[in-house]
């Protein structure tokens, strides 16, 4: 079922709203004001929020700018609604991030028109496990910053042991440390690296960040280490005592796999070299496969810098 976060102070427009995503099977949440939002809002993890812009203690343009800069938060899809038709205010609510803005009255069934469009939207460019933007997003970035000519680090991560790990402790608990990771990955590159449209999730393992700050390896350091942090959270204890755990590949083969581990490959993208991302996405899985095999030998985190 569908979330849909609903923020208005009129309690009038509250019930038609909540009345009117019910009727289409959508799971509703409220809040009444800005403040009050902030806070539910990481809670929830809507699928759409709808903002109205004049609230008491904190005004929604004030609300998408706290969104816009949480990177748990900022690629949820937001619906601005005011009473103000001014072309000055649909353009700061446009600019500050929303991806709709509609004036009051609101007709009930254009808005769930537009909430359904946004997210479909938005779940064709994001994964359902992580809502982090995927290989087509990360492909025309990479693009977008090589035709202007742009510096950039590129950086590939992967969970090594991953597919091992949903054998022997289900897919349902595979995709809770990939959420578990996400979450980590958007806490470093929020604090080490860049906004949060640099994290993408391409495939079930692997994950990557663009970023154009030169000091990364503090970024990736931390990344190990709340990776490791996690252990007693996806780990029965024997398993973290033994160092490994044991996996069915049949009905009767039965194989060993050490932990999971983090590696890292990381290329440094200059003004004329490469020309094409086609190349940049094949050097940067050349550079990662090093750092799995160093990985493998190791059973330890593993990073390798070109």
């Amino acid at each position: 079922m569908k979330k849909v976060f609903i923020v208005e102070d009129d309690l009038e427009i509250q019930d038609l709203m909540k009345f009117s995503f019910q009727q289409v099977n959508y799971e509703v949440y409220q809040a009444y004001n800005g403040k009050e939002a902030l806070q539910k809002v990481k809670l929830i993890m809507p699928d759409i929020i709808i903002l109205d812009v004049m609230m008491p203690e904190m005004n929604g343009f004030e609300v998408i700018e706290h969104l816009r800069g949480d990177p748990d938060t900022c690629l949820i899809p937001v619906i601005m609604l005011t009473s103000l038709g001014h072309t000055k205010d649909k353009l700061t609510g446009i600019k500050l991030g929303a991806d709709e803005y509609l004036v009051k009255p609101i007709e009930p069934y254009e808005l769930i028109f537009r909430a359904e469009n946004l997210i479909k939207k938005y779940y064709e460019n994001v994964n359902t496990v992580t809502h982090l933007l995927g290989l087509n997003s990360l492909e025309n970035y990479i693009k977008e910053l090589l035709e202007n000519k742009k510096e950039f680090i590129i950086i590939l991560l992967d969970i090594t042991n991953f597919k091992p790990y949903n054998l022997r402790y289900g897919f349902k608990k595979g995709d809770e440390v990939l959420k578990f990771f996400s979450s980590i990955l958007r806490t470093s590159v929020a604090n080490y690296g860049g906004k949060c449209e640099f994290l993408f999730h391409l495939e079930a393992d692997k994950f990557c960040i663009i970023t154009q700050k030169s000091e990364i390896q503090t970024m990736i350091e931390n990344i190990f280490s709340l990776f490791d942090n996690l252990s007693e959270k996806i780990y029965d204890k024997e398993d973290i005592l033994n160092k490994f755990f044991t996996y069915k590949l049949e009905e009767n083969i039965e194989l060993k796999s050490p932990l999971m581990k983090i590696a890292a490959g990381v290329l440094k993208v200059g003004k004329d070299t490469p020309q094409h991302y086609a190349e940049v996405l094949y050097r940067v899985k050349e550079i990662l496969n090093t750092a799995k095999q160093k990985s493998k030998e190791s059973g330890e985190h593993s990073i390798v810098i070109l």
